[in-house]
Order: C-alpha cells, then structure tokens, then sequence
C-alpha cells in the first residue's frame, strides 16, 4: 500500500489534466518560426505517411496511409491550430488537421459563402 501512495503521491486528482499552469501547457502549441506545432501527433512519424501519392505506391497504399494519417491527426492536441495554418498557407498538398488537400479546399469554400452571406446580411440590415 505504501508503495502505491508512493507511485501516486505526484498524481493530480484528475490524472487525465495536466497539474500545470495553462499559460505553459498554450506554450507548448504555439507555432514555432517554420510554423511547426510543437506537441503535434505527428512529430514523431515519417512526413510521407501524410503525402500519399497514388501513382507512386498504389491507390490501395495511398488509401491506407490516408486512413492512417487521418488517425493519427484524431487524437492530436493542436489538429485545429493544425488545420488553420493549412488553410492559412494555402497548402496544396497533403494531409494537415486530418483533411486532405481536397477536403480543406471544400472547407475553405463553405467558409468564404459563409463570409460572403454575412457580410451581405450585415449589409442588408443596414
């Protein structure tokens, strides 16, 4: 018993939140000067699991590492910070935020409809 008070003397009440102040923890996400995301899911695997290329490994293959990648951006901490930056940049290519290059364009389109009905709501209003 006192070995499991031992292990769980450093424990927070909530294990699944950090025991940290929160302006640390934002640190941690915030882009670097590339434009890198520090705490990313990704951080740790191979970059051309997230470019998959069809005529190169196959469609099967590209499907695969699609799927893949897709999940690995899942349970990724900063995906939408993710995301945002690949629409910011206009990235053409690739997996980013859990969206393929395809996917964030359709996303990009909706946003500026959307953008477009409010400013012309706003201006009927007026």
């Amino acid at each position: 018993m006192t070995e499991l008070h031992f292990l769980l003397a450093g424990a927070t009440r909530t294990p699944h939140l950090m025991a940290r102040p929160a302006v640390t923890v934002l640190a941690e996400y915030r882009p670097d000067g590339d434009g890198d995301l520090r705490g990313a899911a990704c951080a740790d695997v191979d970059t051309e699991l997230f470019y998959p290329d069809p005529e190169e490994i196959g469609a099967a293959a590209a499907e695969w590492a699609e799927r893949r990648s897709k999940m690995v951006c899942a349970g990724c901490p900063v995906r939408t910070m993710c995301l945002e930056l690949a629409l910011e940049r206009h990235e053409k290519h690739g997996i980013f935020g859990g969206l393929t290059a395809a996917e964030r364009a359709a996303l990009d389109q909706r946003r500026r409809r959307a953008a477009a009905r409010e400013r012309h709501a706003a201006g009927g209003a007026q």
